[in-house]
């Protein structure tokens, strides 16, 4: 396996994670409403950004994350599966320094995402 590298690497990466995702019974009703063409390539340039330092990333993933528990209420249990299923996608596509920084990264990020969307 090889390392994350570059745009088309997140881009496979983010795709496979999204594929977990929308097949994980307890996760897909979160996406049901949403425009994954539109959706995906955000997602996409967060994580280049995180990564590479891509900076064309625009938008604000707390505020769309405390409107979409408004609609849909978050448990701990699925930050705790969101990070399940992307370092078993990670794990699953590469191996490397920057595949280990994307789980480390995702791993401070699921419980600052939790708290804020628990105490909005």
């Amino acid at each position: 396996m090889t390392d994350i590298a570059n745009a088309a690497d997140v881009e496979r990466l983010v795709k496979a994670f999204y594929d977990k995702l929308l097949a994980d019974p307890e996760m897909r009703h979160f996406f049901a409403d949403l425009d994954l063409p539109h959706h995906l390539p955000k997602i996409e340039a967060f994580w280049r950004g995180v990564l590479f330092g891509d900076r064309s990333y625009t938008g604000d993933p707390m505020t769309a994350h405390i409107a979409l528990n408004k609609r849909h209420p978050m448990q701990q249990q699925h930050f705790d599966r969101w990070l399940l299923h992307w370092n078993a996608t990670l794990e699953e596509l590469f191996s490397g320094p920057k595949a280990d920084e994307a789980k480390a990264r995702a791993a401070t990020i699921a419980p600052v995402m939790a708290w804020k969307v628990k105490n909005s």
